[in-house]
């Protein structure tokens, strides 16, 4: 009797447990941030989805062609997983704490697809 409620218990802490809103992997889509912007005229740039910081940029991406989809964040690019659907993106750079230069747009990010923004200079 004991073997089976304490089965019941381990059953029930295991189902009880699990995440509702447990993401799938193809429900995934990739998003690339870069910017383009002289990195003489920034420290950083805060990325956020949603009004949720996702990442910072501290490094201006110099080459002449986007980066390639398998590429992981890094200094210069921000990359992104998340759920398919729409999500608002503001981005600010900022030189020595003060704002420089602001983006703002709406995105889609489809799953099992790669999208890219650059962001670039507004000055």
């Amino acid at each position: 009797m004991k073997k089976v409620l304490l089965a019941l218990v381990t059953l029930f802490a295991v189902v009880s447990c699990k995440d509702k809103e447990e993401i799938k992997p193809e429900n995934l889509g990739t998003y690339l941030i870069y910017t383009s912007l002289n990195g003489a005229k920034f420290d950083q740039v805060e990325v956020k989805l949603n009004g949720k910081t996702v990442g910072v940029l501290t490094k201006s991406y110099a080459e002449a062609s986007s980066p390639a989809c398998e590429t992981e964040t890094s200094a210069s690019i921000l990359r992104i997983s998340q759920p398919a659907g729409s999500y608002s993106l503001d981005a600010i750079a900022t030189m020595k704490g003060k704002a420089v230069t602001k983006w703002s747009d709406s995105i889609r990010i489809e799953a099992g697809y790669c999208s890219k923004t650059r962001l670039t200079s507004k000055l």
